[in-house]
């Protein structure tokens, strides 16, 4: 289980639709450290490490578990991350489409605008969480249209409000019911074999025609 003592950069809970069981066998194809937890309907994921077992880029494990995509069966999946002084909450919707969207939260400014990453409505969201009883679009929007409060304040809040479990394995890393998975170690050499790849690939490219290879995807989209 989580060490309460030690350095804590941020917070992260991820919501799944899955059985746990379901749930800690894609973690282990994953890159980072996991604690899993039932919760009801739900399964919640978080980080039992700062570190991913990956090398540099990609070696922060809030970050890698934010960004990964949820298999189509675990879906829709709610993510809840507290990073780089910033609240981000995330919709890995139902469906075909593998888009996630974002809703990023800054102190004193509210939602900030994220140009690069699809924007998640509320309504999107508040029906993720299943259209709990009396939730309104609205009842959201007053929370996050203010920059009061932190980060972790406000995700606790949103989480409240659409009825949401996982209080405790945001806050402390830890719930009833919890366990570790960890990740394949020949699947965290793949990914690292991959990047090392991507980048002599990039590099050498670079220094032959001076600009990106064309089509070049990334070894983060792989996951």
């Amino acid at each position: 289980m989580a060490d309460d003592s030690r350095s804590d950069p941020g917070h992260g809970l991820l919501l799944v639709r899955r059985s746990p069981a379901a749930v800690a066998r894609w973690l282990r194809r994953g890159l980072v450290s996991a604690t899993v937890a039932p919760l009801g309907e739900w399964t919640g994921v978080t980080v039992a490490e700062d570190s991913a077992r990956t090398s540099a880029p990609f070696d922060t494990a809030l970050e890698v578990l934010a960004a990964r995509p949820v298999p189509r069966r675990g879906r829709p999946a709610l993510g809840f991350f507290h990073m780089h002084g910033r609240a981000a909450v995330t919709l890995h919707a139902g469906g075909l489409s593998r888009t996630q969207r974002w809703l990023v939260w800054q102190p004193k400014v509210g939602v900030v605008e994220t140009p690069s990453l699809p924007r998640l409505g509320l309504p999107a969201l508040v029906a993720a969480a299943g259209s709990p009883s009396g939730v309104q679009p609205r009842d959201l929007a007053t929370v996050l249209r203010s920059g009061e409060g932190d980060p972790l304040d406000v995700l606790v809040t949103v989480l409240r409000l659409l009825h949401l479990p996982g209080r405790e394995l945001l806050l402390r890393r830890d719930a009833t019911g919890a366990s570790d998975v960890e990740p394949s170690g020949r699947g965290v050499a793949a990914f690292d074999r991959l990047v090392a790849e991507e980048a002599q690939q990039r590099a050498e490219w670079e220094a032959a025609w001076g600009g990106r290879p064309p089509g070049a995807g990334s070894a983060r989209e792989a996951r």
